[in-house]
Parts: C-alpha cells; sequence; structure tokens
C-alpha cells in the first residue's frame, strides 16, 4: 500500500488515522511521530494530571497503528489483556493500556485514502533510558528479577484463548514465517553448507530438549520474546522497566532468558552477565538445573531464529542486505564456532 503513495502522502494519511484514534480515546494533544516500520508510532502529549505511577511520564502516551497482517486483531488483544493485568494485579514496570470509552482497548480507525481500516491502542508512556553503552552486571541481575516476576505471573495468570498468538516452539523458531515474507523452513536452504550443518545440529537438540520438557507451565508460558539491555529493557532509575511487548508471545522461559544474553554472547564479560542474569532471576524463582544447563543452546537457537528471518528477508529484499550483512555473518560464526567446541554435536 505505501508503495502506491509516497512515503510524505502516506506519513499524512498516518497522521488522520492517530488524530482520529486519539479522539476515539477521549485524548486531547499534541503527538509526534516516533517511527514508521511495521507499526507507526507517535508520542502524545497532553496536560492531564491524573494520579498515576511513578513509572509513567505524567500526560503522556504512546500510539501505536498496528501494522495491518502482521498480528491478528486477537494476538494485539491479548497482549494488551496482558499488559493491564500485570499493572493492575501486580504493579509490574510495564506498559499500560488505556481503554476507550467503550472498554475496548484496541480501536478500528477508518479515514479515506487507507485501503482498510487501521487498528490502533494507546499506552502510558513509561519512563527509563537505555543503559546498552554502560552496561555492567548489576544491569543484569535487576534484568534477572524483572523477569522472574514476569513469569511467575504469567504462570499464574490463566489468558483467554488465542489460538493465533505466535509461539516460540520448534516450528516458532525454525519453520514458520515470523515477519520476512519467508517461511523460516524455506530460508535453510539459502544457507552456506557449513552453517546448515552447525544449524541444523542446535535445531535437531532443541527439538529433543523440547520434547523431553514439554510445555507445562513450569518450563513455557506468555513470555516477552525480546526484552534484552539492547532491545526494549529501560532502566528508571536503579529500577528496570520492560516495553514493546508486541512481538510477546509463548515460550520456554528459557528461551526469554536466552534471549536477554543473546547480544552479550561474545562479551569479554558475558559469563559476569550470565551469573547475574541468572542469580537475580533466582532470588524470586527458582530456575533447575536442567534448564541452565541448556541455556546456551536456546542463545545458539535464537542466533538462528534471527539469522533465518534476516537471510529470508534480505533474500526477499535485497536492499535491506547491508543493513543486516554484518549481524547475519557474526551470529553465523558465533553458532558455528560454539558447535565446533562441543564434541556432543
Amino acid at each position: 500500500m505505501a508503495d502506491s503513495i509516497s512515503r510524505l502522502q502516506y506519513l499524512r494519511k498516518m497522521r488522520l488515522v492517530a488524530r482520529a484514534a486519539l479522539e476515539t480515546f477521549g485524548i486531547h494533544g499534541r503527538f509526534e511521530l516516533l517511527r514508521h516500520a511495521g507499526n507507526t508510532l507517535y508520542r502524545v502529549y497532553t496536560s492531564t494530571s491524573e494520579p498515576t505511577s511513578s513509572f509513567f511520564e505524567l500526560g503522556q502516551y504512546l500510539l501505536r497503528v498496528h501494522e495491518p497482517g502482521y498480528q491478528s486483531p486477537e494476538a494485539i488483544e491479548l497482549e494488551l489483556d496482558w499488559l493491564s493485568v500485570m499493572r493492575g494485579d501486580a504493579d509490574l514496570p510495564v506498559p499500560e493500556p488505556l481503554a476507550a470509552s467503550d472498554g475496548r482497548f484496541l480501536v478500528e480507525v477508518d479515514v479515506p485514502g487507507i485501503l482498510e481500516p487501521r487498528r490502533c491502542s494507546l499506552l502510558r508512556w513509561i519512563k527509563g533510558r537505555s543503559v546498552l553503552k554502560k552496561m555492567m552486571p548489576p544491569h543484569y541481575h535487576a534484568q534477572g528479577r524483572l523477569m522472574a516476576r514476569l513469569h511467575d505471573f504469567s504462570a499464574a495468570w490463566s489468558p483467554p484463548p488465542s489460538p493465533v498468538k505466535r509461539h516460540f516452539d520448534w516450528e516458532g523458531l525454525f519453520v514458520n514465517d515470523v515477519g520476512s515474507g519467508m517461511p523460516n523452513a524455506e530460508a535453510w536452504s539459502l544457507l552456506p553448507p557449513k552453517q546448515h550443518e552447525a544449524f541444523s545440529a542446535v535445531a535437531d537438540q532443541v527439538r529433543d530438549v523440547m520434547e523431553t520438557w514439554g510445555q507445562s507451565r513450569d518450563v513455557y508460558g506468555l513470555i516477552h520474546g525480546d526484552l534484552a539491555l539492547d532491545a526494549n529493557l529501560l532502566f528508571s532509575g536503579d529500577q528496570p522497566v520492560a516495553i514493546d511487548f508486541d512481538d510477546s508471545g509463548f515460550g520456554y522461559h528459557i528461551y526469554d532468558l536466552a534471549v536477554a544474553l543473546e547480544h552479550c554472547w561474545d562479551h569479554i564479560d558475558f559469563h559476569r552477565f550470565h551469573d547475574a542474569l541468572l542469580d537475580g532471576y533466582a532470588e524470586v524463582r527458582s530456575l533447575p538445573d536442567q534448564q541452565v544447563a541448556k541455556l546456551e543452546l536456546f542463545i545458539a537457537a535464537c542466533k538462528i531464529y534471527w539469522n533465518l528471518w534476516a537471510v529470508g528477508g534480505t533474500h526477499l529484499y535485497p536492499r535491506l542486505l547491508p543493513e543486516f550483512q554484518a549481524r547475519i555473518e557474526r551470529n553465523a560464526n558465533l553458532v558455528v564456532g560454539w558447535v565446533e567446541d562441543r564434541s556432543v554435536f
């Protein structure tokens, strides 16, 4: 759709959608574009002085105009329901969705010139800053405690059925189309032989582990799926806050922890970060040794998952290759090297 009109014209139409959505939510104020990549995001400023948690910026909100086709309405509604109960029942430091006058968290907006109605949601603007450039073990320790609280909550909460919410199971990691336009199952054929062999060894072992563990609530449940110091974990003072649950889904708790460490797997202080994360987690929620032992296996799986997505996407859209090439090669080298260092494969 965006290809049929100029980017400027498209963003003008999106502003009309945003304004109409804010009216539906009963919010009046100015708003500015933050990002248009997938979802279109706006930061909203109002003069409201309603009392709220110290986690949030007074009178500020995040408006999301959801990308058509990326997630079903039911999947988005499950995410918003989950956020709402995490805020209302446990005061967890996560975004808080606002409801429209009819009680809906997800509203549909239709404006002339847009081919299909857009679904929109509104969240309170959560305070926080990135600490990526000065990350230290205490940051990972705090993240571990937060992730344990999130996992504890999801294990106890009974969400409404949502068969279309993504799953970070074996098919979800290595088979399904996760947004590139090419199923990961097809992207395997694009891998060089050495990478294919190493990636397959990891995927086979992950399948064995998943089949052994099953999907009981002590190992599997709703997870963020993309929470790390390099993405979606901020700090307000010394307290971690989690943002952007758009890619959340059902998955293994150990996979969620692997995502937290994937970005620093080759960092000189990886083992300090690893231990701090697990120590913080263990202060809140127990993690059996058999799961801890598979953490690096799931880090490798996380890197393969990302590479299959990126390799498929850049094959379909070669103009994106310069943006992703370095990370594709780095991930592949790390996984191949890790497999070669382990005789179990």
